[in-house]
């Protein structure tokens, strides 16, 4: 990281996002179960898929929290999220590289996707388990989408050019950053609590960070990225 500007100082409070709505897009959940395009699912499947859809639309109740944070690079390979955090992750550094502030969100389906899940499991509805299971993870993927495009449209608006999210437990960086990052967040009210080994419930949840850098410093992240292998 090399910007010019000094980050802002503190954390913002957490913001609830209101009026969250949802739409999971049907290729999306065809990924998710290994299909790349719809005439290679089975008639059967398809019908069940449409019940699950239907079923599993009418218990969505998307929350999501957030709050705006500085970015920082205290010594040479560590960045600084805030007082939240302090870590030598690579990925985070690459994906936060020439950031001074950015956003720190969580957001969650409800606890009633997961309920569903698991009592079809329990009744041992292997194919519907394994369908819901499946539209709840393209449901869960989607909205982290929309709250990362919520945030860059902010961050676009005070000028600056979103760089990609990053989340605990990609790449190099650990998972053990959930717990900092979700107690900051508040996340639960929301709803969201950790387990030990640091997993999210509800499991359909998603958290991450999203930087904001300078027309500037995105052109020297940009000149001094590795060149495309498969350009000619």
């Amino acid at each position: 990281m090399s910007p010019s500007a000094d980050p802002p100082n503190r954390s913002g409070p957490p913001e609830l996002l209101a009026g969250l709505t949802l739409t999971v897009a049907r290729p999306m959940v065809l990924l998710r179960l290994g299909y790349r395009r719809a005439n290679q699912v089975p008639a059967r499947t398809a019908e069940l898929l449409d019940t699950i859809v239907e079923q599993g639309s009418e218990l969505l109740a998307p929350r999501a929290i957030c709050v705006h944070c500085p970015i920082d690079e205290p010594q040479a390979g560590q960045v600084a999220i805030g007082e939240v955090l302090t870590t030598s992750s690579r990925t985070l550094a690459d994906g936060l590289d020439g950031c001074r502030e950015g956003w720190l969100f969580a957001a969650t389906l409800g606890p009633a996707v997961d309920a569903w899940i698991e009592r079809l499991s329990a009744a041992g509805e292997m194919t519907r388990t394994l369908l819901a299971d499946a539209w709840g993870s393209a449901a869960a993927i989607q909205l982290g989408l929309d709250i990362e495009m919520l945030l860059s449209r902010r961050l676009r608006a005070a000028g600056l050019v979103p760089g990609r999210r990053c989340a605990p437990g990609y790449g190099d960086w650990d998972l053990s950053a959930q717990r900092p990052l979700l107690r900051h967040l508040e996340a639960d009210r929301i709803g969201i609590t950790l387990s030990e080994d640091g997993m999210m419930a509800p499991l359909k949840s998603v958290s991450g960070v999203i930087g904001g850098r300078g027309e500037a410093a995105t052109t020297q992240a940009t000149a001094d990225a590795p060149g495309d292998p498969n350009s000619s």
